[in-house]
């Protein structure tokens, strides 16, 4: 049995690509190991959201044939769609075309006999082949190319997931363009997943165990949009995910603010099983700011979808993304964005510097010095642990029910970790008892790895 070693690296979108990937595989019984060093085939699904994570791409390809110089390494994923990484592995293909893989990869391991080899479903678009460069660069050279996919590629039903929550892909690429941004130059434009087949997908991992879904994707509030359709059509679908039978939730990704509409509301507030909790990404709360980044809403027109969110949903969640040291974001700009984070009283915030993307707009902007980007940062964390710790307060002594996900150590004490549905965090002592303030959890005291992924 060939030896599978693969790692992914950012988005919740290329986690399942990347599980889907490793389901064909184990259709060709390759067995998936956990250190490189064992593995006949590594595969590395690559990121380009920040340079960052651009860096860790190159790093991790570099150090998997290190780890194993025998291996063959395969990179996929957004920042191999748009650099040249020829240098450090042996098969590269972008963010289309993944259902060729599994043949490339049959093609070139070379303890694969002949008559091993099964012939892929032509519904995967075997013939079409990813062209690999040959160049040898010092260092990855920008390809500067788009996908050019009009179709969603479809992946089969992803019933083998990793985790307790599980991801159903509902929709690729994005049309927005804002200006510090390259993954629509990645991922292409935006293309939907046939309905019929998330709701199959939704109606497997159930029968897989499964109490909840994470519905991912580029941009989900695109989703049937290319149709001409509104994000209604995202509020559709959680309704007919919602008569899945056995299915205890449905979560939703990032949300485009201006997709918070009354007529998206008025048909998701009919599917209860959707968790009260809304990822709207915000970026930053200056209205300059937001007019440079191409945003194409106003801090005042988000702060309204907000108010709509809580008068259908007491004490929702509301999460959200903000990026510190914009180019040309001056003081005055940082504390607007920092007043108005606390002003919406988010529940958790997800803090991350400016990181210059080649191609984009905001590259020829005029950027601001790393030493006040770091500053800032530290002082939105320092406001989103204030709020999320006040958000958390809400719930002391309230019954709520917790997806049990793993254990973990805290502290030299063993916990049961889990989220609510408004995704707060709750650690459970296995040792029950041992914590006062939680010994009338409802669970038993005994057996408490085998509650990982029910709902208690």
């Amino acid at each position: 049995m060939p030896k599978l070693y693969i790692h992914s690296l950012g988005c919740k979108t290329n986690h399942y690509e990347t599980q889907a990937l490793v389901q064909q595989l184990s259709e060709h019984n390759f067995e998936l190991v956990e250190k490189m060093q064992d593995a006949d085939v590594g595969i590395l699904n690559t990121c380009t959201v920040t340079a960052e994570a651009g860096r860790k791409s190159r790093q991790f390809l570099r150090r998997m044939k290190k780890q194993n110089p025998a291996a063959l390494i395969v990179a996929m994923g957004c920042y191999s769609q748009l650099y040249d990484v020829t240098k450090d592995c042996d098969i590269a293909v972008g963010t289309s075309r993944r259902n060729s893989i599994v043949d490339l990869i049959l093609n070139k391991l070379p303890i694969l006999n002949p008559e091993q080899i099964k012939p892929m479903s032509s519904s995967r678009n075997n013939n079409e082949k990813e062209t690999i460069s040959v160049q040898r660069q010092p260092e990855p050279r920008l390809l500067s190319k788009i996908s050019n996919e009009t179709e969603y590629e479809e992946l089969g039903i992803v019933s083998q997931q990793s985790d307790t929550r599980a991801l159903i892909k509902i929709q690729d690429g994005c049309n927005e363009f804002c200006t510090y941004c390259a993954i629509p130059l990645a991922r292409g434009r935006i293309r939907s997943r046939i309905r019929r087949n998330i709701v199959k997908e939704a109606e497997r991992l159930v029968e897989c165990g499964f109490k909840e879904i994470v519905l991912t994707g580029i941009h989900i509030c695109s989703f049937e949009r290319e149709s001409g359709r509104s994000s209604d059509a995202l509020a559709e679908l959680c309704l007919e995910l919602n008569s899945v039978p056995g299915l205890s939730r449905i979560r939703l990704g990032s949300l485009e603010p201006l997709s918070i509409t009354q007529s998206f509301l008025n048909i998701l507030r009919q599917a209860d099983k959707v968790c009260p909790h809304f990822h709207l990404s915000l970026q930053s709360g200056s209205d300059s700011v937001l007019k440079r980044m191409h945003r194409k809403y106003n801090s005042e027109q988000y702060l309204t979808r907000v108010q709509l969110l809580r008068e259908i949903y007491p004490d929702p969640a509301i999460t959200t993304d903000i990026m510190v040291g914009f180019p040309g974001e001056t003081d005055k700009e940082f504390e607007q964005s920092l007043a108005f984070v606390k002003k919406i009283n988010f529940s958790r915030i997800h803090v991350f510097p400016y990181s210059l993307r080649p191609n984009t707009l905001a590259a020829k902007m005029e950027q601001v010095p790393q030493d006040i980007v770091k500053r800032r940062v530290q002082h939105m964390l320092e406001a989103g642990e204030i709020l999320a710790a006040k958000y958390a307060e809400k719930f002391i002594n309230i019954i709520v029910e917790v997806l049990l996900e793993d254990v973990t150590e805290a502290e030299s004490e063993s916990f049961i970790r889990g989220y609510t549905q408004h995704y707060v965090r709750t650690l459970i002592p296995k040792k029950q008892g041992k914590t006062g303030e939680i010994k009338n959890v409802l669970i038993s005291d005994t057996q408490n790895d085998e509650l990982i992924g029910r709902i208690v």
